[in-house]
Protein backbone atom coordinates (compact mmCIF):
# COMPACT_ATOMS: atom_id res chain seq x y z
CA UNK A 1 0.00 0.00 0.00
CA UNK A 2 1.37 3.57 -0.89
CA UNK A 3 1.41 6.59 1.03
CA UNK A 4 0.37 10.38 -0.69
CA UNK A 5 3.53 12.74 -0.61
CA UNK A 6 4.88 15.80 -1.43
CA UNK A 7 7.65 16.54 -4.10
CA UNK A 8 9.35 19.85 -4.02
CA UNK A 9 11.30 20.88 -6.67
CA UNK A 10 14.10 23.31 -5.53
CA UNK A 11 15.72 26.24 -8.11
CA UNK A 12 12.89 28.77 -8.24
CA UNK A 13 10.42 27.10 -6.00
CA UNK A 14 12.92 26.81 -2.61
CA UNK A 15 15.85 28.70 -3.34
CA UNK A 16 16.32 32.09 -5.37
CA UNK A 17 19.01 30.36 -7.42
CA UNK A 18 18.73 32.30 -10.36
CA UNK A 19 20.49 35.11 -9.31
CA UNK A 20 23.76 33.05 -8.83
CA UNK A 21 23.35 30.84 -12.04
CA UNK A 22 23.18 33.63 -13.85
CA UNK A 23 25.90 35.06 -12.20
CA UNK A 24 28.37 31.69 -12.09
CA UNK A 25 27.08 31.41 -15.84
CA UNK A 26 28.08 35.53 -17.02
CA UNK A 27 31.26 35.30 -14.98
CA UNK A 28 32.44 31.77 -17.03
CA UNK A 29 31.34 33.67 -20.46
CA UNK A 30 33.29 36.30 -19.70
CA UNK A 31 35.92 35.08 -18.51
CA UNK A 32 36.15 32.42 -21.61
CA UNK A 33 35.36 35.34 -24.60
CA UNK A 34 32.26 34.65 -24.61
CA UNK A 35 28.67 36.16 -25.37
CA UNK A 36 25.69 36.72 -23.41
CA UNK A 37 22.22 36.36 -24.90
CA UNK A 38 19.22 38.54 -23.52
CA UNK A 39 17.24 35.37 -23.98
CA UNK A 40 19.85 33.03 -22.19
CA UNK A 41 18.81 32.97 -18.61
CA UNK A 42 15.10 31.86 -20.05
CA UNK A 43 16.39 29.17 -22.18
CA UNK A 44 18.59 27.40 -19.10
CA UNK A 45 16.01 27.80 -16.71
CA UNK A 46 14.54 24.25 -15.22
CA UNK A 47 16.91 22.28 -17.47
CA UNK A 48 19.16 19.39 -17.02
CA UNK A 49 23.09 20.38 -16.50
CA UNK A 50 23.88 18.68 -19.82
CA UNK A 51 21.08 20.81 -22.13
CA UNK A 52 22.53 24.11 -20.42
CA UNK A 53 25.81 23.25 -20.89
CA UNK A 54 26.05 22.45 -23.94
CA UNK A 55 23.66 25.88 -24.56
CA UNK A 56 26.66 27.65 -23.24
CA UNK A 57 29.15 26.04 -25.54
CA UNK A 58 26.80 26.30 -28.76
CA UNK A 59 24.77 29.35 -28.29
CA UNK A 60 27.06 31.34 -26.31
CA UNK A 61 30.01 30.86 -27.89
CA UNK A 62 31.94 29.05 -26.02
CA UNK A 63 33.57 26.33 -28.41
CA UNK A 64 36.91 26.23 -26.83
CA UNK A 65 35.55 24.53 -23.95
CA UNK A 66 33.78 20.96 -23.91
CA UNK A 67 29.72 20.63 -22.39
CA UNK A 68 31.76 19.08 -19.12
CA UNK A 69 34.33 21.72 -18.57
CA UNK A 70 31.53 24.49 -18.70
CA UNK A 71 29.31 22.11 -16.23
CA UNK A 72 32.06 21.47 -14.31
CA UNK A 73 33.29 25.18 -13.72
CA UNK A 74 29.60 26.34 -13.48
CA UNK A 75 29.06 24.03 -10.68
CA UNK A 76 32.52 24.50 -8.72
CA UNK A 77 31.14 28.28 -8.85
CA UNK A 78 27.70 27.43 -7.54
CA UNK A 79 28.94 25.65 -5.37
CA UNK A 80 31.24 28.50 -3.44
CA UNK A 81 28.33 30.70 -3.97
CA UNK A 82 26.21 28.28 -1.85
CA UNK A 83 28.99 28.09 0.56
CA UNK A 84 28.56 31.69 1.35
CA UNK A 85 24.61 31.92 1.49
CA UNK A 86 21.99 30.05 0.25
CA UNK A 87 19.01 32.70 -0.39
CA UNK A 88 15.86 30.80 0.71
CA UNK A 89 12.91 32.02 -0.78
CA UNK A 90 10.11 33.10 1.18
CA UNK A 91 8.00 30.59 3.12
CA UNK A 92 10.22 27.58 1.62
CA UNK A 93 11.36 26.84 5.27
CA UNK A 94 7.69 26.50 7.14
CA UNK A 95 6.27 25.31 3.63
CA UNK A 96 9.02 22.31 3.89
CA UNK A 97 8.12 21.60 7.32
CA UNK A 98 4.24 22.15 7.20
CA UNK A 99 4.67 19.26 4.23
CA UNK A 100 6.43 17.32 5.93
CA UNK A 101 4.43 17.07 9.69
CA UNK A 102 1.81 14.98 7.63
CA UNK A 103 3.63 13.25 4.51
CA UNK A 104 7.09 11.88 3.35
CA UNK A 105 8.44 14.77 1.15
CA UNK A 106 11.35 14.35 -1.47
CA UNK A 107 13.05 16.58 -3.89
CA UNK A 108 13.19 16.44 -7.65
CA UNK A 109 15.61 18.54 -8.62
CA UNK A 110 17.60 19.46 -12.37
CA UNK A 111 20.42 20.42 -10.36
CA UNK A 112 23.79 18.09 -9.62
CA UNK A 113 23.82 16.18 -7.14
CA UNK A 114 26.63 18.54 -5.38
CA UNK A 115 24.78 21.64 -5.10
CA UNK A 116 21.61 19.83 -3.64
CA UNK A 117 23.83 18.47 -1.05
CA UNK A 118 25.22 21.36 -0.65
CA UNK A 119 21.89 23.18 -0.34
CA UNK A 120 20.37 21.05 2.00
CA UNK A 121 23.33 21.15 4.35
CA UNK A 122 23.85 24.37 4.16
CA UNK A 123 20.27 25.38 5.22
CA UNK A 124 20.27 22.19 8.03
CA UNK A 125 17.07 21.21 5.25
CA UNK A 126 18.04 17.89 4.78
CA UNK A 127 16.99 16.30 7.65
CA UNK A 128 13.08 17.06 6.45
CA UNK A 129 13.54 14.84 3.14
CA UNK A 130 12.92 11.23 2.84
CA UNK A 131 14.23 11.18 -0.57
CA UNK A 132 15.83 13.56 -2.98
CA UNK A 133 16.69 13.05 -6.57
CA UNK A 134 19.41 15.12 -8.45
CA UNK A 135 19.40 15.87 -12.46
CA UNK A 136 22.47 14.15 -13.02
CA UNK A 137 20.69 10.80 -11.34
CA UNK A 138 18.68 10.12 -14.26
CA UNK A 139 19.01 10.23 -17.71
CA UNK A 140 16.14 12.57 -19.37
CA UNK A 141 15.79 15.63 -17.67
CA UNK A 142 12.54 17.82 -17.06
CA UNK A 143 9.89 17.72 -19.13
CA UNK A 144 10.58 14.63 -19.30
CA UNK A 145 8.68 13.21 -16.41
CA UNK A 146 11.67 10.46 -15.38
CA UNK A 147 12.67 12.74 -12.70
CA UNK A 148 9.67 12.76 -10.51
CA UNK A 149 8.55 8.87 -11.48
CA UNK A 150 12.01 8.07 -9.61
CA UNK A 151 11.59 10.98 -6.97
CA UNK A 152 8.31 8.33 -6.11
CA UNK A 153 9.77 5.26 -6.58
CA UNK A 154 12.43 6.24 -3.93
CA UNK A 155 9.40 7.22 -1.24
CA UNK A 156 7.30 4.25 -2.32
CA UNK A 157 4.10 6.11 -3.43
CA UNK A 158 1.96 6.25 -6.21
CA UNK A 159 2.39 9.22 -8.31
CA UNK A 160 -1.46 9.82 -8.55
CA UNK A 161 -2.08 10.44 -4.92
CA UNK A 162 1.37 12.86 -5.16
CA UNK A 163 1.74 16.52 -5.33
CA UNK A 164 4.42 18.54 -7.20
CA UNK A 165 5.53 21.85 -6.47
CA UNK A 166 6.97 23.46 -9.13
CA UNK A 167 7.79 26.97 -11.08
CA UNK A 168 9.20 26.42 -14.46
CA UNK A 169 6.68 24.79 -17.53
CA UNK A 170 9.64 22.06 -18.22
CA UNK A 171 8.80 21.45 -14.03
CA UNK A 172 5.42 21.48 -14.22
CA UNK A 173 5.09 19.65 -17.47
CA UNK A 174 7.69 16.59 -16.10
CA UNK A 175 5.23 16.20 -13.09
CA UNK A 176 2.23 16.25 -14.86
CA UNK A 177 3.39 13.60 -17.44
CA UNK A 178 4.39 11.46 -14.44
CA UNK A 179 0.95 11.65 -13.04
CA UNK A 180 1.26 14.21 -10.19
CA UNK A 181 -0.82 16.97 -9.15
CA UNK A 182 0.71 20.20 -9.67
CA UNK A 183 0.94 23.61 -7.46
CA UNK A 184 2.62 25.93 -8.93
CA UNK A 185 4.68 28.83 -7.91
CA UNK A 186 5.86 30.87 -11.00
CA UNK A 187 8.85 33.31 -10.27
CA UNK A 188 8.00 36.72 -11.20
CA UNK A 189 9.30 37.62 -15.05
CA UNK A 190 9.93 33.81 -15.82
CA UNK A 191 6.45 32.73 -15.96
CA UNK A 192 5.47 29.45 -17.96
CA UNK A 193 3.35 29.43 -20.69
CA UNK A 194 -0.23 29.81 -19.81
CA UNK A 195 -1.44 27.06 -21.76
CA UNK A 196 0.95 24.87 -19.18
CA UNK A 197 0.33 26.97 -15.68
CA UNK A 198 -3.49 26.55 -16.32
CA UNK A 199 -2.77 22.79 -15.77
CA UNK A 200 -1.42 23.18 -12.53
CA UNK A 201 -4.36 22.37 -9.66
CA UNK A 202 -3.20 25.55 -7.99
CA UNK A 203 -1.32 28.62 -8.64
CA UNK A 204 0.10 30.46 -5.88
CA UNK A 205 2.13 33.79 -5.61
CA UNK A 206 4.68 32.16 -3.75
CA UNK A 207 5.09 29.90 -0.93
CA UNK A 208 3.59 31.38 1.93
CA UNK A 209 0.24 30.16 1.44
CA UNK A 210 1.42 26.24 1.13
CA UNK A 211 0.09 24.81 4.36
CA UNK A 212 -0.71 21.49 4.63
CA UNK A 213 -4.48 22.00 4.97
CA UNK A 214 -3.81 23.72 1.21
CA UNK A 215 -1.52 20.79 0.12
CA UNK A 216 -4.31 18.35 1.55
CA UNK A 217 -6.77 19.64 -0.90
CA UNK A 218 -4.54 19.46 -4.05
CA UNK A 219 -4.58 15.45 -3.17
CA UNK A 220 -8.21 15.26 -2.80
CA UNK A 221 -8.64 17.26 -6.60
CA UNK A 222 -9.24 14.46 -9.79
CA UNK A 223 -6.02 13.78 -11.53
CA UNK A 224 -4.32 15.80 -14.07
CA UNK A 225 -4.38 15.04 -17.61
CA UNK A 226 -0.87 13.23 -17.93
CA UNK A 227 -0.52 14.00 -21.79
CA UNK A 228 2.09 16.62 -21.95
CA UNK A 229 3.82 18.88 -24.38
CA UNK A 230 7.64 18.18 -24.83
CA UNK A 231 8.70 21.56 -26.77
CA UNK A 232 9.19 24.75 -25.43
CA UNK A 233 7.71 25.02 -21.67
CA UNK A 234 8.36 28.66 -21.19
Amino acid sequence: MTTPAVVFDMDGVLVDSEPLWMRARKDLVRAGGGRWHADAETAMMGVSSGVWSAYMRDRLELQHYTAEQIRADVLDRMVGLYRQDVPLLPGARAAVDAAASRWPIAIASGSDRVLLDTVLSTTRLGRCFAATVAGDEVSEGKPHPMIYDEACRRLGADPRQCVAVEDSGAGISSALAAGLKVVAVPRPGFAPKPEILARATVVLPDLTGLDADRVAAVMAHAPPDSAHPTASTR
